[in-house]
């Protein structure tokens, strides 16, 4: 399983968090991100490339996620706030109706 790390920015650790070597002191430590309560898994090896976005315009972040296997790009609503995101199962991007993809690679 290819859990999905991503470092978050702005919020400072809690103080029990351990943080990594050579972590830049404005990042805060890599969490696994969830989404349903589970790690976000791509379900292939290679690279994801995570992104947030405001992509539906309610003011949240959502997660959108580039699986390295075939282009396709995974976008995981937030359920919760913008300040407190809960992210929920994910949906294919898709563009003119049609399941948009981006080069692999």
């Amino acid at each position: 399983m290819l859990a999905l790390l991503v470092l978050c920015l702005g919020q400072p650790p809690a103080p029990a968090a351990p943080r990594p070597a050579g972590l830049a002191p404005d990042l805060a430590p890599p969490v696994h991100v969830t989404a349903n309560g589970k790690p976000v898994d791509v379900e292939r090896s290679g690279h994801a490339a995570p992104f947030v976005g405001d992509f539906y315009g309610d003011g949240k972040p959502a997660l959108l996620v580039g699986q390295f296997d075939g282009g396709k790009l995974r976008v995981y609503r937030n359920l919760g706030t913008a300040t407190e995101p809960k992210f929920g199962d994910f949906e294919w991007f898709r563009a003119s109706g049609a399941p948009g993809t981006i080069e692999p690679g």
